[in-house]
C-alpha cells in the first residue's frame, strides 16, 4: 500500500487533533484512559505547545482506502527533540487506524520519518503495549545503522521499553 506523508501545518493541525482523539480512544483500552464530561480525551490537548518547541515535527498519513478507492488519513506521527542531548529525536506519539493495520502502512510510516530524519533515534512505549514494543523492535533493527540498544524503566508509574538507535 502506498503512503504519502503530510507534515502537519495550522491548516491540518484539526485533523491531528481528531485522529488523537482515536488515539487515546484505542489507548485507553491498554492505559485505561478516561474523557472528560465532554466526552474528549485530554492526554494530547497540549499539542500546539508540543509542536511549537523547536525541531518538534508531526506528520498525517495518507492513504488509498484499497476498498472505497478514495485518499483518506490513515495516522500520524509526532516527533519531539530529546530535551537533555543536542540532536536526537524521539518519536513521541505514533498512530495507525485499525482499519489500516498490518498493511504497511505503520512500517512505510516510521521507516519514511526515520530514514528521512537521519540522527539519534529514541521510541519508548508502556511495557502493557506488546504490539507496539514487537514492532518497534523490528522497525528500529531494519533501520538502525548499528547495533539497537534497548532500555527499559522500571518506574512504577509509567514501566516503559525503549530502543535507542541511529539512522544515516
Amino acid at each position: 500500500m502506498n503512503i504519502d506523508l503530510d507534515v502537519v501545518d495550522a491548516a491540518s493541525l484539526p485533523a491531528l487533533a481528531a485522529l488523537a482523539q482515536l488515539y487515546q480512544y484505542d489507548f485507553s483500552e491498554i492505559e485505561g484512559g478516561v474523557t472528560g464530561t465532554d466526552g474528549r480525551y485530554r492526554y494530547l490537548d497540549d499539542l500546539d505547545s508540543r509542536l511549537s518547541q523547536p525541531g518538534a515535527t508531526a506528520w498525517l498519513f495518507r492513504v488509498v482506502d484499497p476498498q472505497l478507492n478514495v485518499e483518506t488519513l490513515a495516522g500520524f506521527a509526532l516527533v519531539l527533540p530529546i530535551t537533555d542531548s543536542s540532536g536526537d529525536r524521539a518519536i513521541d506519539e505514533f498512530f495507525v487506524l485499525r482499519k489500516y493495520r498490518r498493511l504497511g502502512v505503520g512500517r512505510a510510516a516510521a521507516t519514511a520519518i526515520l530514514r528521512g530524519t537521519p540522527g539519534r533515534w529514541i521510541v519508548q512505549g508502556t511495557r502493557h503495549n506488546a504490539v507496539a514494543r514487537a514492532f518497534w523492535r523490528a522497525v528500529a533493527r531494519d533501520v538502525a545503522d548499528g547495533g539497537v540498544q534497548s532500555a527499559e524503566n522500571p518506574d512504577v508509574t509509567y514501566p516503559a521499553w525503549g530502543f535507542l538507535f541511529r539512522t544515516t
